[in-house]
Parts: structure tokens; sequence; C-alpha cells
């Protein structure tokens, strides 16, 4: 039944909220639905579609000059002031108070009778701030009912179909808490999160709640706020389960468990930490075996990278060493290959920590250091057991590295991973555990980086014009096939995020002869790559564009998960780099005035001379002001990195002895973050030892000593930023 704005009965507590509606142009006079059923304007054109609560509270805010409530930052001492039965009577939720003032949300601020009552309760003058009616009821049932709240979320998620597979407990010895809402909400919580593809679900104590966020596809998304109060019983519930300590909080804790969802069995991790003053931090890692992509076919490798690995799968001695930081899916490719490799001929060991899945076929051991087995003790042992195939979890130290790297020489094929940035700093991470250069370039036979990218919902995806996306991401005009470039927009079926699913970009670095002896002479990432590139190797960039430009990812997600490279553009997009704004030559662009941008992207060339001597500093400056570079400076290795998070760099001039953090320390910290891996450093300093060939191995792009000749530093500037154009 559709109401004119004067038909609306003065009877319903927000009649004035139509005419509002009306003048706003968020409602028409004559479609106002009736608000009977709900007692209130506000609820009932939200109800009918007509409008939503954020339309309502920016049109509200902007006539009647109030705030928008954030109720995130409600303080539960001010429901002290409030009995429930006020607070619900007149719906308004105390916000914060002092001795002068207490300010409430409500979606009513025009209730002359509820600011009287609730002045006179308090003795405080009133203030209100605009919030949706569901919202503050919401609020409400946190403040004064937690129970009902947890009820509420109950009734919202689907039945959770949970048995958990471990013995049976007596009636008798049952914990209450295993019947309480919060344990059936932990249940259902779990259950949800492997229906929505989750890896991880996370339940952090903050101020006033208990925020329950699950990660898919690697992104975190927030689905629920649970009361203070209920964060001690979740906590309860997981250690339950995992069969965890419940008495001590003050340590941490990791178990295991195993339940069944739908019929389908999933493995669970269970880790707890105490958070100062908040109680425990849960994190809750789901091993879905139904997950696990099985095949290197199922990884979404293009046909050169799938043809590059499975003649490194075809050795049948040596190493074979996937990097990646935490999270980046090694496991999943190292599983994939021991499926390829496990052909019933061949002995295949796995020393893990832990045993994530269990493969058929293969025998798997846990490391425990508790026990002793370490990944180094473990490895011994397993050598004596006759394996054609070994796989070693995970190189931590340089004991493990020299086990493995033997391993390797002595006819065994050892797969393993390391954290590192690229697959060419590999090498330099075994030189830092003390592995000698000739034994890793007679073991090596390739290194796969990889990082995972959110694969676009095929549901929503938009195409979009090339001519949208800067030149150096476009493909090449002979780029096989037809480009499909797509945007993300956000559905019902990706949950709005415009992704579902994961596929890797991977970097993949053949070692032959020529590349063997390079590592063998010790050099540099950069002239490990260049010469890999002629066996087919792309980097991580160049692999992200080639998925973007088959329409499976976006460029915001190679952004977001590889770091700003625009400025790097490809050297498959050899129109990009062949652009003349984009030439640098002798510090300034070859074709355009001083001022053009350099690769940074916002202005000339920006370089950063980091010296705790001043008149070094000074120097310095006077030589690459000359060349018309904007210059910055820093006295500490710590501030160089504070410089490097606020500016985009085109280079920095980096001194070795500095307080605080040295120059080998910048350089360690420089190539261990994806957004600064990629700046160019020219060392200059008074080092007569060793010091270039660890520089050079931390990445530095050149090494002068001082003194230093003006002609020289500048020429030497000049020259890296050719090569890094190139």
């Amino acid at each position: 039944m559709e109401q004119t704005v004067s038909a609306v009965s003065r009877s319903v507590r927000d009649a004035w909220l139509a005419q509002t509606l009306a003048d706003a142009g968020l409602v028409a006079a004559g479609q106002l639905p009736d608000p009977g059923a709900h007692g209130s304007v506000w609820e009932s054109v939200v109800a009918a579609g007509l409008t939503d609560d954020g339309a309502i509270l920016a049109a509200l805010s902007g006539r009647l000059r109030l705030k928008v409530a954030d109720l995130t930052q409600a303080d539960p001492r001010a429901a002290l002031l409030v009995p429930e039965s006020i607070a619900r009577k007149y719906r308004v939720l105390p916000l914060s108070a002092d001795d002068r003032r207490i300010q409430f949300a409500t979606a009513n601020p025009q209730d002359l009778d509820a600011e009287s009552a609730l002045a006179f309760l308090t003795g405080r003058l009133v203030e209100f701030h605009l919030a949706a009616p569901g919202q503050v009821q919401e609020k409400l049932d946190l403040l004064y009912r937690p129970e009902d709240s947890i009820e509420r979320l109950l009734l919202r998620l689907e039945p959770a179909q949970v048995e958990t597979m471990v013995e049976d407990t007596p009636v008798s010895s049952r914990d209450p808490v295993l019947d309480a809402p919060v344990a059936r909400l932990v249940d259902a919580m779990i259950c949800e999160g492997i229906r929505q593809g989750a890896s991880d679900i996370h339940a952090e104590p903050q101020d006033g709640a208990t925020v329950v966020r699950y990660r898919v596809d690697g992104v975190l998304r927030e689905v629920m706020r649970l009361p203070a109060s209920a964060g001690a019983s979740l906590v309860r519930r997981a250690k339950i389960f995992a069969r965890l300590d419940v008495t001590d909080p003050l340590h941490p804790h990791d178990g295991r468990a195993s339940i069944r969802v739908d019929g389908q069995q999933v493995d669970l991790r269970v880790s707890t930490v105490p958070i100062a003053r908040r109680g425990e931090n849960v994190v809750i890692r789901i091993l879905d075996k139904s997950q696990l992509r099985a095949t290197i076919g199922d990884l979404g490798l293009s046909e050169q990278e799938g043809s590059v690995l499975a003649r490194l799968l075809g050795h049948r001695e040596g190493m074979l060493l996937v990097t990646g930081p935490t999270g980046s899916g090694k496991t999943t490719t190292l599983y994939a290959a021991l499926n390829q490799l496990n052909t019933g001929g061949v002995h295949i060991v796995t020393v893990e920590d832990p045993v994530e899945y269990e493969l058929s076929g293969i025998s798997q051991i846990q490391v425990n250091e508790a026990q002793g087995l370490t990944f180094s003790t473990v490895l011994r042992s397993v050598l004596r057991q006759d394996p054609d195939i070994v796989l070693v979890g995970e190189i931590r130290d340089p004991e493990t590295a020299q086990t493995a790297i033997q391993a390797g020489l002595s006819g065994h094929f050892v797969l393993s991973t390391l954290h590192t940035n690229d697959a060419p700093s590999a090498v330099v991470r075994l030189r830092d555990m003390g592995v000698d250069s000739f034994k890793a370039a007679s073991v090596l036979r390739g290194v796969l980086a990889q990082r995972l990218v959110r694969r676009v919902c095929v549901h929503c995806a938009v195409p979009a014009d090339p001519s949208e996306f800067p030149v150096e991401v476009r493909p090449p005009h002979d780029w096989p096939g037809e480009p499909r470039l797509v945007t993300a927009q956000g559905c019902r079926q990706c949950g709005g995020t415009g992704y579902r699913g994961r596929l890797a970009v991977v970097e993949i670095m053949p070692v032959d002869e020529e590349v063997a002896r390079l590592v063998d002479r010790g050099a540099t990432p950069d002239q490990l790559a260049e010469s890999a590139r002629r066996l087919g190797m792309r980097s991580l960039w160049e692999s992200g564009l080639d998925r973007m430009w088959h329409g499976h990812t976006t460029i915001d997600e190679l952004i977001r998960v590889l770091g700003h490279r625009l400025n790097e553009g490809s050297r498959g997009a050899t129109q990009a780099t062949a652009t003349p704004e984009l030439a640098i030559v002798a510090g300034r662009p070859e074709t355009a005035a001083a001022g053009s941008p350099g690769p940074s992207g916002d202005g000339p060339l920006k370089v950063l001379i980091a010296d705790d001597d001043p008149q070094m500093r000074r120097l310095v400056r006077a030589v690459l002001e000359r060349d018309k570079f904007v210059v910055y400076e820093a006295s500490d290795g710590l501030d160089v990195l504070d410089v490097v998070a606020q500016r985009q760099l085109d280079l920095i001039v980096l001194d070795m002895d500095m307080p605080r953090l040295d120059g080998l320390g910048v350089l360690e910290e420089l190539g261990a973050r994806v957004a600064t891996a990629h700046i160019p450093v020219i060392v200059l300093t008074a080092r007569s030892d060793d010091t270039e060939c660890r520089a050079l191995d931390l990445g530095a792009r050149d090494y002068l000593t001082k003194p230093v000749r003006p002609t020289a530093l500048s020429a030497r500037a000049r020259a890296v930023l050719r090569r890094v154009q190139c």
C-alpha cells in the first residue's frame, strides 16, 4: 500500500522523515510504503528497496548538520549511565560520556521526548549522532545482551554439518562449553569458512569486540564481530577440539584436529597466542584436500612455463628450488611436482614441518624439533633409506643446506623451498648459508619463484579497452592471439570482490652450463637473470602481464601482489620500452626537457644520498644536481628506509658505514621488500675489504671507492639508469 507524505500517520515515531526523503529525491512523494508493519518510515523504505541506509544517512547529515556515528568506537562505560530498558525504549545507543555531555547514536534525532528523558536521567547535555536503526539494534544486543547477538548470528548462518573426528566424550565428563551458543557458533563459523573457500580463520580480540575474519584468496575479510565477552569462550572451544591446554592462556599453543563438513573430511591446524591485556588470538588453518591442485596442469602455467618446468622435473639428480614468501603456494607446487614424479618406479621421501596433506604412495616424515627431529637430522637418516627423490620442506639453516646440497650431489633429486624475492636471489641465499659457489653451480638444475594472484570472477568481469591501460602494460603488437583485458566489478558469486580463486605467476630460471659458470664465479642476480633469459626465463611481472592479457587477472591485482612496477614495463612489450619519453640517457630524458618525468613517474629523476658525512653529501649533491636530479639526503640507514617508504626513488647512492643500520643492512632490507627491491643502488664507500662482493651479492648495481672523481660518479649513475631501463 502506497501513500503520500501528508498521509503518513503522525503516530509513526519518525513520520517527519517522510518529507525529508521526498525533498532529497530519495523517495517519490506518492511512493511511500505503509510503515505500519515496521513502525518506522526509515525501515519501511529500506525494506521496500526504495533506498538504502547510506543514502538516508548522507541526506540527514547534510540537512540536519549532524555527524554520522562511528559505532565501532562506542565506549561500553557509557552504557552504565543508561539502563537497557531506556535505551531500547528510545532506540538509542550510548557512545561516550564525560562530566558534561553524553553522546548517543540514533535514527530519530528529532525525538524531543527522548532527548529530554535522557538528559534528565543522566544529568548531562545530550548530543545525537546518526545511525541506521538496524545498526543501533544490533549494537544494543552486543552491549546489553551478547547472548542474543550470538543467537542472531547463528540464525543468519547456514546449519553447520560439522562432525569432530575424535573419540566420543562421555556425557558426564563433557564440558558445558560444548553445548553453549558460542560452541555452536564456532562450528558454524568453521563450516561457513570452508564453504567460502577460506584458507584461514582469524579470531582477534580488539577493544570492545572479538573480530572474526576469513582469509579468502589470500585477502582477509571481516565476517562478524562478537561481544568481547564471547572471545574467551571461542578460544576455549577451539582449544577443546584441537586438544590443547584450556587452563593455560599465558603461552602459545599449536594443535591439530580433523572434522567432517558436509561429508568431506577437512584437517585443521589451530594456533593460539596471548595478546597483551586482551585475551588470546586464534588462527585456524583449513587444510581441505579437495582444494589441493594435484598436478602440474592444475597450476595454471602457460604452455612455455609448463614446458620449462617439465624439463626441470626430468632430471634424476641435482636440486630444484621453489622460492617465495609464506602463502605463495610453494607447497602446492611441490606436491604437484611429486604427483607427476610418483610413477611407481621411484622411492620418494619428504621431510616437512608440518605434513599438510597426505600423498598416496609417498613416505612423509614430520619434523619435531622438541624431540630432536630437525630437518638436518631427519634428512641424514632419510638418505640411508635409498630414496630416488627427496623433498625438504624448507632449507632454514646452514646445516640443512649443506646436507641437501650433498644429497643432490650424490645422485638424488632434491626438491626444496627458500624464502627469496625472485629466482636468481636463491643463489645469493645459498651463499649466505655457507654453500660454496662451485657446489651450488654443480647441484642446481633450476629455481622457480612464484606468487599467487587472484583470478578475476568470470561472472562479473567486464571487458576493457587496451587504450585505457598505461602503455607499459599493453600487450606488444606481435603478441600471439587476441588480448582479453578485463576489469573486476563484483557480484554475489565472488562476494562483491570481483575475484574468485587464485593462480600462480612464476619466474623459472633453468641452470645450464653457462648459468652454472656464472654461479661458480659469484655472479650477481642481475647477471644470472640476463643469462637465463635465453633459456626462456621470464620475470614475475612479465608472467603476471601474460595472465592479465589472457583475461585471468587485472593490473590492480598484479600491483597489489608484485608492487608498483609500471615503470619497469615488460621486456616482451617492446613498444613500451621503445617509447621516447621513457628512454633515459645521461640521467635525463633523451627527447624531453630536464624536468620531464623519470622512472618514478611523478617529476624529474629522484636520487637519495645516504652518508653520515655531511661534507660528502654536499659533494655528491652538487654532482647530481648538475645533472638535473632531484636530490634527497639521509645520514643514517634507518632514515634511508623511512625516505624509501615515503617517496618513489629512481636511484640510491649508499655509504656503508652509518649509525644504527649500515649499508649492508639497508641492502638486505631493500631486497626483502617487493616494493623496493627494484630500486638501483650505487655503493660509495671508503672500505677496502671484501665489502664489494657482499654488496653486489645483496643487489647493489655498482660499487665506487672513496675518494671518487665527480665525472666518474656522474658516468656511473647514468650507466646504472640506462641498465635499469633496458
